[in-house]
């Protein structure tokens, strides 16, 4: 599958915040002209900005030491890992994370937020792999990420697979490649918006590969009285 993570467009003749301005000579004619993207998808990459804690690890261990079978991996078979005193500190950190997220995409006078609901960890062994998927009945998701190897990530999707044509590409760009990747470190945080599909390729290291992933849903006031759309929502 393709991958578009650090393409540029060429013969750029001017740069501007979601615009592309460039010069293209086709058949003798020059041509200027602009392309511009609308409603970008938001990823946000951070760091945990520290290495886990012994008690951490050995949360982490226990959690995983019997675990359940997911279709092509394993899963811890708590769904509220977060919820675990061992984990505040790592839920503070990420719930700061999500609350940035929110303020620069979503940038709503509403009094409202996201927070987490289900959070659960997943072990992947050599020849292991997690299926592409969506996270239903979420809003944004995101994945901490404790053991890996390296040059190991996560791949995004499009998801629009039901286009009904087919192209051959003579070169990936943002506009015609259908996977995206990114490159993860441990201890690397992925925010994405939930129903945007992802997965991960087969490991072929002898690595445990081990990440804590969450779930996410609205808690306070969304739409307006006056607009008869109004919604208050407390999540327990």
């Amino acid at each position: 599958m393709p991958c578009v993570c650090g393409l540029r467009p060429t013969r750029v003749a001017r740069s501007e915040p979601g615009l592309i301005k460039w010069s293209w000579a086709g058949g003798g004619v020059l041509m200027e002209h602009q392309m511009m993207n609308m409603f970008a998808v938001p990823l946000y990459r951070a760091s945990l900005g520290r290495a886990f804690t012994d008690e951490e690890m050995q949360f982490f261990k226990a959690e995983l030491s019997n675990p359940v079978a997911a279709i092509a991996n394993y899963a811890s078979p708590s769904k509220k890992v977060l919820d675990a005193g061992p984990m505040q500190a790592i839920r503070t950190a990420l719930q700061a994370h999500l609350d940035e997220f929110f303020r620069i995409t979503f940038n709503t006078t509403n009094k409202v937020s996201l927070q987490i609901t289900q959070s659960w960890l997943t072990r992947s062994q050599q020849g292991d792999s997690h299926h592409t998927h969506t996270h239903p009945n979420s809003v944004v998701s995101g994945v901490l990420y404790i053991n890996l190897a390296p040059r190991d990530g996560i791949n995004f999707y499009r998801n629009e697979d039901n286009l009904w044509y087919e192209l051959i590409r003579e070169q990936d760009s943002y506009y015609n490649a259908t996977r995206y990747f990114v490159q993860t470190s441990i201890g690397d945080i992925i925010l994405f918006p939930s129903h945007i599909r992802h997965g991960v390729g087969e490991v072929t290291e002898n690595i445990d590969r081990v990440s804590l992933s969450f779930n996410t849903f609205f808690s306070g006031e969304l739409g307006r009285e006056e607009f008869s759309n109004q919604l208050n929502i407390r999540l327990v």
